[in-house]
């Protein structure tokens, strides 16, 4: 694994509501826990992740914020390990619990996407 291979790149963010509208339409969703991966395949031959966490499901934005920085941590740490071309859409249904650690959204990151069939 090269430094490379690690990295977050902006074409591996999705960003765009017309996006993320897509993959909340046609995707397939997978649950585990408070936790939803909608996956979508798309055109581009690589791998982007977007986050959806409202404010009612974590009320404090440090929360939902450090959420989303350890699943966006898990992806791009195991991006080497997903099939190539899938548009992803995390979404965050309720509190998380109160110690959320890195290892637990790591696992649940690779549970979800072996679910989807992205992980190869």
């Amino acid at each position: 694994m090269t430094v490379s291979d690690e990295n977050y790149p902006k074409s591996a963010r999705l960003i765009k509501t017309a996006d993320f509208r897509k993959v909340y339409r046609s995707g397939s969703s997978y649950s585990i826990g408070p936790f939803i991966l909608k996956v979508l395949p798309n055109t581009i031959n690589i791998n982007r992740i977007g986050f959806s966490i409202s404010s009612s499901s974590i009320k404090k934005a440090s929360k939902r914020n450090r959420v989303r920085r350890l699943f966006r941590e898990a992806f791009r740490r195991n991006r080497i390990k997903l099939k190539q071309g899938f548009d992803m859409v995390i979404v965050v249904r309720r509190e998380a619990g109160g110690r959320f650690s890195y290892k637990e959204a790591e696992r649940t990151f690779l549970e979800l996407a072996k679910k989807t069939k992205a992980l190869t």
